[in-house]
């Protein structure tokens, strides 16, 4: 019907509207329904790509608030996730990427690299009880080097995978306990080793 409708209007020969993106049933200018269960509220070019500002709600409820140009976010965003989660950040390729903090829920905070939405590079995570993470990041865990000041006021700095204390690392106590410094296995103290940071 669509083919027919722009035959016989003479426009065969102009881009269509996307038509497999989105349906028609559409809400005046401003909202469009896609397929997936996604929307779009917002600005529109003349072929219905996202164009300006708008929101993007994801089928799980998880939102994004951004300027658009040809579909893709320009520059900084917002996401608000439907588990109470807040980003706010950079955007690359339509993928959270670049730099940016995440908020979460019970207060805690994340400061620093995102590459398709899990944390890279190096970063500072903030813990709601009072504790905090200064260091490198690898597929959303602390892997690398960095310092871990817990909310008791003790000192870890060294090395970690997978968010535990992993290889070489030193842990100060505020208690007067002895410092522990050498080799780390899995978050437990190895065997000693004087070190030199």
């Amino acid at each position: 019907l669509c083919a027919l409708v722009l035959a016989l209007s003479g426009c065969a020969n102009q881009r269509a509207p996307n038509i497999d993106d989105f349906t028609w049933n559409t809400i005046g200018w401003e909202s469009l329904y896609y397929w997936d269960g996604s929307r779009y509220q917002g600005s529109f070019d003349r072929t219905f790509d996202r164009d300006g500002p708008g929101t993007y709600t994801y089928p799980n409820g998880d939102r994004l608030v951004a300027i658009f140009r040809d579909g893709k976010v320009v520059g900084r965003a917002t996401v608000l996730y439907a588990d109470g989660k807040k980003y706010v950040g950079e955007f690359r390729n339509n993928r959270l990427t670049g730099k940016g903090t995440l908020f979460y829920l019970n207060g805690d905070r994340y400061d620093g690299r995102f590459l398709n939405g899990r944390r890279v590079g190096r970063g500072i995570y903030t813990y709601a009880s009072g504790g905090q993470y200064n260091g490198e990041f690898n597929n959303d865990q602390m892997t690398g080097s960095g310092v871990l000041v817990y909310a008791t006021g003790d000192r870890y700095q060294g090395y970690f995978v997978d968010g535990k204390p992993h290889g070489l690392g030193r842990m100060e106590f505020t208690n007067g306990r002895t410092t522990l410094e050498g080799r780390w296995e899995d978050g437990e103290f190895a065997w000693p080793q004087q070190l030199r940071f």
